[in-house]
């Protein structure tokens, strides 16, 4: 009797931790973060980025992003827009949806480049998603610019850093999106980047008393400028997560007040 209320008790308890994993896993939660620059020109302040990145299989929320969509200046998808075995249908689908919000951005990552990279290039095309591959878009405003930086997957890409920072404006502020954050082990101060902003890692996405294998997301400070890592919206390989709650990011540009 007491084997069997023990072996119940362990299969409840293991159906309600697999259900709130789930529930996790499918948060839609936004982390509000301000980018300070020494020198952003007035034209650039209080603009609003929106990062999202590690979509992996996960469907956006319409009603979710629609409320969103007002506080959007720029969109970038920092990586795993989808994985092998994603429906097509799917991936556009999400596109659509972030598409309508403002003008979105997309660097490579490892899964990206894993599954059937000439349809998403074509899906991207279809729907006007600008894709910065070892390279810089300038965004020009009355005369002033700002660098938004993208490298290729370090994992799965051919990322090169030196064509990246060459390709950049001088003395305009840069960002530089990298789906992996491992790149900061590539930079210094002296190349000037204010802000490096990543996903890749899940946070470990499954977490056992705050142990994980994976780089927690967060805001780092390095000697090159500022990290930025986020959990991601998606999962892979399972739907679930744990002690590693997913996230977007809706950062304001702003002017430093020191």
């Amino acid at each position: 009797m007491m084997v069997t209320f023990l072996a119940a008790l362990l299969i409840g308890a293991a159906v309600l931790l697999l259900g709130w994993m789930f529930l996790e896993g499918h948060l839609n939660r936004v982390l509000t973060l301000d980018l300070e620059f020494a020198d952003l020109p007035d034209p650039f302040i209080g603009k609003h980025l929106f990062f999202i990145s590690d979509i992996h299989r996960r469907r956006i929320s319409e009603s979710w992003l629609n409320a969103l969509k007002k506080s959007m200046d720029y969109v970038v998808i920092g990586g795993d827009l989808t994985e092998k075995g994603v429906p097509l249908k799917r991936v556009e689908a999400n596109l659509r949806l972030l598409t309508s919000c403002a003008p979105v951005f997309f660097v490579w990552g490892n899964h990206d480049r894993e599954a059937k990279t000439q349809q998403i290039k074509t899906l991207l095309d279809q729907y006007a998603v600008t894709v910065i591959e070892n390279a810089t878009y300038i965004i020009d405003e009355q005369g002033y610019s700002l660098n938004f930086c993208g490298i290729d997957d370090l994992l799965a890409g051919q990322p090169d850093l030196e064509q990246v920072l060459n390709s950049r404006r001088s003395n305009a502020p840069t960002v530089l999106f990298s789906h992996n954050p491992d790149i900061k082990h590539e930079l210094n101060g002296k190349m000037k980047i204010d802000y490096v902003i990543s996903g890749h890692t899940h946070s470990g996405q499954i977490n056992f008393f705050g142990f994980t294998l994976k780089e927690k997301a967060g805001v780092k400070k390095l000697p090159f400028g500022t990290l930025i890592i986020s959990s991601g919206y998606g999962t892979t390989t399972i739907p679930l997560r744990l002690g590693a709650k997913p996230d977007v990011l809706l950062l304001t540009l702003q002017r430093n007040r020191l």
